[in-house]
């Protein structure tokens, strides 16, 4: 769990976690992400186990105020009083670095893990907060090893991010961040017995990943956002045409090295050129290529999502993160 620590009264104090699946109470969290030029939220009703997730609230805010300004307008915008609270990170708030973890006792990881990427880190090591997700299936699969993956945040921000909606009588339970949200929405999507990769375009970035039985396997980012595209429309295709490339080689790494994931499809998250991108993807991907529909995924009946699609591209993550414990239709 990613625990930033301070100092009271000459005691540590555990002010958040990170991955595993939180347990849903009474009211579901709401899920809130500041990105560039926007922030986000999104609720899910209480349903019946098995039901398709309701979402209650879905709301796009576009802003160009600061990260934690954006939240705090948000918040005022929704109302929000006396809720738990999940938190995505947006992409330069935090490293997510694949590592080969060392040989050492569980209870000693996180300790052996830090010393071994102190030297990647963006601040100080006594300034970060980190934490390990261990590899799939003992470390083995297919014959060969996995790699593991530590995130790594600021103390600064992540004391932020906690202490920043006390005045709404609101407490933080979850902070997230977009890879393991991605692998959520793949969950949602897979085939029995085979690994879903997930494209995203938004705000934030661009990220592939490949996950399988909520086991997060495979991330990539590459230099392509919604904001860019929008902000140079004749250049797109040549942008989608770098994209592809890097992709087939991506693709490449998980035919050859994660041979065993059997991936069964490429997935593109809504954003406004999907459609663009799905008919390139086609033409030069062996792999089924389709567009991800939120409503196939999501009740939206009570609640509909923003029909403008890099709104949606920018819901995508939060979306991915309010799935977290939450058992999906069959």
């Amino acid at each position: 769990m990613l625990a930033a620590k301070e100092k009271e009264n000459g005691r540590y104090m555990k002010l958040g976690k990170l991955f595993g699946r939180s347990r849903r109470s009474s009211q579901s969290p709401v899920n809130l992400a500041s990105l560039p030029g926007c922030a986000v939220a999104v609720q899910l009703a209480a349903v019946s186990a098995g039901d398709k997730p309701r979402l209650s609230l879905a709301r796009y805010l576009a802003s160009n105020a600061a990260p934690g300004v954006r939240l705090d307008q948000m918040v005022r915008e929704v109302r929000l009083k006396d809720a738990d609270l999940n938190i995505l990170l947006d992409g330069m708030d935090y490293q997510f670095l694949q590592i080969e973890l060392p040989s050492v006792p569980e209870e000693e990881l996180r300790t052996a893990v830090r010393w071994q990427v102190k030297d990647m880190l963006r601040h100080p090591l006594d300034a970060t907060t980190l934490d390990v997700l261990p590899p799939p299936d003992g470390g083995v699969a297919g014959g060969r090893r996995l790699s593991g993956y530590a995130v790594a945040a600021a103390d600064n921000l992540i004391r932020e991010r906690m202490l920043q909606f006390r005045a709404y009588d609101s407490d933080v339970a979850v902070i997230d961040v977009p890879e393991m949200a991605q692998r959520n929405l793949a969950d949602s999507l897979e085939e029995s017995g085979r690994a879903t990769a997930v494209l995203s375009v938004t705000p934030s970035g661009c990220l592939l990943t490949a996950s399988r039985a909520g086991e997060l396997y495979f991330t990539r980012n590459f230099e392509l956002s919604t904001q860019n595209l929008a902000a140079a429309p004749l250049p797109r295709r040549d942008q989608f045409d770098r994209l592809v490339l890097e992709l087939q080689r991506s693709l490449d790494v998980l035919e050859h090295q994660l041979s065993f994931l059997s991936v069964s499809a490429l997935w593109i998250a809504p954003f406004a050129h999907s459609e663009e991108l799905l008919s390139l993807l086609i033409e030069t991907l062996y792999v089924p290529v389709k567009v991800i529909n939120l409503a196939d995924i999501f009740d939206c009946s009570y609640c509909p999502l923003p029909a403008e699609p890099d709104q949606q591209a920018a819901l995508v993550h939060v979306l991915g993160m309010a799935l977290r414990g939450v058992e999906m239709a069959s």
